[in-house]
């Protein structure tokens, strides 16, 4: 059951990467030439095999196993609720959705200002471009690769990897052209859960956690993480009201404390909060040693941390300023489009 998570974790995270990586790739085959894009496509491929094969041999020979399982745990912990905080907010509609047409069409005047014709010969800034984006996209995947499966199964994780580059790439050479279609905002949201539940457990175990049936637990681990993630949905689309105007003392004391609110709960205090928590974790196993109650200590603390940080966010949203829904082509049940007056806002 969990190489079959592992397998489907990486597949839609490596879906979502190799498909804005085909983006790039794309604009450079049909503004520079075929040829610079698969030259620069083919040597990050290589570099990114190379670090898997290194990285992944030092993972799981050289390195304690308890050291790989905590490190690893906590930035995988870090890394999916990166992922989720961003997709609970573009879902909410207080962040925009990923516009693969307008990466296309800015890698497109990237490549048309550097000056080169388009020719079927090698073209160095198609080269550069192909190079750096399909590297760049992949080193996220190169993560996920090792992190799921180093510690687990680490061919589950290539083979999930593997056909999401299948798909992408055969459905990339049919159209030809950026996928916009694709639903990315629902699969990142899938992903955020799926990694902040592997992270959970990864975490937890090297910090002396025990979970419930070992790793079955991260069934119902994913499904609470979802859970919690769509009641966030909810209540971050709902307007904040003006609040109470109460006596000028009272306003006086609202605003310091609004004040020192936003300056620890913002994008970057949601990986404070964690490394907080985790640290409060270890320190409650190592000095009363009840292993059982970390496990839900730790799970609480995950979701209070999100649920911190997203309220920060909300609150940098003006009062009344409802997220009306709107179509949208990439979305969650509930998802709405993106308000100016609050993009502007949030970044």
């Amino acid at each position: 059951m969990a190489a079959l998570l592992v397998a489907g974790a990486t597949f839609l995270a490596a879906s979502v990467e190799w498909v804005e990586a085909l983006t790039i790739v794309l604009a450079v085959g049909l503004f520079r030439s075929w040829r610079s894009a698969l030259a620069g496509t083919l040597a990050a491929a290589v570099v990114l095999a190379a670090l898997v094969g290194g990285l992944g041999a030092a993972l799981t020979t050289s390195v304690p196993i308890g050291l790989v399982r905590t490190l690893v745990g906590v930035f995988l912990l870090l890394f999916g609720l990166r992922w989720l905080h961003k997709a609970v907010l573009r879902s909410a509609g207080l962040k925009a959705l990923h516009d693969e047409a307008a990466s296309f069409e800015e890698t497109r005047e990237h490549l048309v200002a550097a000056g080169a014709p388009i020719s079927t010969e090698l073209d160095w800034a198609g080269v550069v471009t192909a190079f750096n984006g399909v590297l760049l996209e992949g080193l996220e995947v190169v993560f996920i690769v090792l992190a799921l499966g180093g510690l687990h199964d680490l061919d589950a994780a290539l083979a999930g990897a593997a056909a999401a580059i299948v798909v992408v790439i055969g459905v990339g050479v049919m159209v030809r052209q950026p996928l916009t279609q694709v639903p990315e905002n629902t699969m990142k949201f899938a992903v955020g859960v799926m990694l902040t539940a592997f992270g959970t457990f990864f975490a937890g175990e090297g910090l002396g956690v025990a979970w419930w049936q070992n790793d079955l637990v991260l069934l119902p681990l994913i499904g609470l993480y979802l859970a919690a993630a769509l009641l966030l949905v909810l209540w971050m689309r709902r307007p904040r009201g003006p609040g109470r105007v109460g006596s000028a003392a009272v306003r006086v004391l609202r605003t310091a404390v609004e004040e020192v609110w936003g300056l620890i709960v913002d994008n970057g205090s949601l990986a404070v909060l964690t490394v907080a928590l985790l640290l409060g974790i270890g320190l409650f196993v190592a000095r009363t040693g009840q292993r059982g109650a970390a496990a839900a200590l730790l799970v609480a603390g995950v979701l209070a941390a999100v649920t911190l940080t997203l309220n920060g966010e909300r609150r940098q949203v003006p009062p009344t300023a409802a997220s009306e829904p709107s179509s949208a082509t990439d979305s969650l049940p509930g998802e709405g489009g993106l308000p100016e007056r609050v993009s502007a806002s949030i970044d």
